[in-house]
């Protein structure tokens, strides 16, 4: 599924590319990046932005190419967390980032990028707050931080790309911990079904302890990075206005923002506190690995 959908958006963003090249004049990176305006001012604009935004669209998961992600949480932990965290699904945003001083700025980029990362923002966060299975939480929530990237670099704003890129770093961080922190709950109680986990801080005190701090991460928590790349989405959302309307930007994203809390919250709750479960002695534990 993933090589099906990634394999032919990146046939799109071959074609765009062709076309890229013949609107500024050379297929050489370093010149197109200093023929911005040249590029929005051809006629082949709108295919090259459509043709490229397929290629980053598939990569990076955004909806409504975003199915593919979750299903590759059947593939080893540390697969996935090299997946979620840094790797193809990175790739598509570091593409729209590297052609931002090209692409951006026009009406169309912010229309088809902003509003595509802010609806993946919402639906990522939202689908994560009601799954069951800890790399399912992840898996969704990755899909809500890569449109958070997404949107931010729609904005078309230099302040919103930086930000951007420095939420690239922050989760890379953060997700690549969680998730090997979901292959540890797994390997050692059996499970990843937070309805069977709790208490678990008390039998694995370093994992409980790791794993929060990640979530917290997550979660946008001061004074970690989370916090501070979030506190500069919020900010550069009060900026974009959306069909003349000012307010549904920061509105959608602050809701995106708190139910990205909200399953945070949940996946270090449900698992590492409260009343451990019946036969919540891990069965699998390595002796002297806590």
């Amino acid at each position: 599924m993933a090589l099906a959908v990634t394999g032919g958006g990146g046939l799109a963003l071959i074609a765009g590319m062709l076309l890229l090249g013949q609107a500024a004049g050379s297929y050489e990176l370093a010149t197109i990046l200093t023929r911005g305006a040249v590029v929005q001012a051809s006629p082949l604009y709108p295919a090259i932005l459509t043709l490229v935004l397929l290629g980053a669209f598939t990569k990076s998961a955004q909806f409504p190419f975003h199915f593919w992600l979750p299903h590759a949480m059947a593939a080893p932990t540390p697969v996935s967390a090299y997946l979620h965290s840094a790797t193809m699904v990175k790739a598509g945003v570091f593409l729209l980032a590297r052609l931002w001083p090209v692409l951006a700025g026009s009406e169309l980029w912010l229309y088809l990028v902003a509003s595509t990362g802010l609806v993946t923002m919402l639906f990522g966060a939202g689908v994560a707050l009601f799954r069951n299975d800890l790399k399912a939480i992840l898996a969704y929530s990755t899909i809500s931080q890569l449109g958070l990237m997404v949107m931010l670099l729609g904005f078309g704003t230099p302040a919103a790309a930086a930000a951007a890129v420095f939420h690239i770093l922050n989760h890379a961080a953060f997700k690549a911990a969680l998730f090997m922190n979901a292959g540890i709950v797994d390997h050692e109680t059996g499970t990843r079904d937070i309805r069977r986990l709790g208490g678990l801080a008390a039998l694995m005190p370093l994992t409980a302890t790791l794993g929060t701090l990640a979530v917290a991460a997550m979660a946008g928590l001061p004074p970690l990075g989370g916090f501070i790349s979030k506190e500069m989405m919020l900010e550069q959302s009060l900026h974009a206005a959306h069909d003349g309307r000012s307010w549904l930007v920061p509105l959608l994203a602050t809701i995106a923002a708190t139910l990205s809390v909200a399953y945070s919250l949940r996946y270090a709750t449900a698992q590492f506190f409260g009343l451990a479960r019946q036969g919540m002695s891990p069965p699998r534990m390595i002796p002297g690995w806590r």
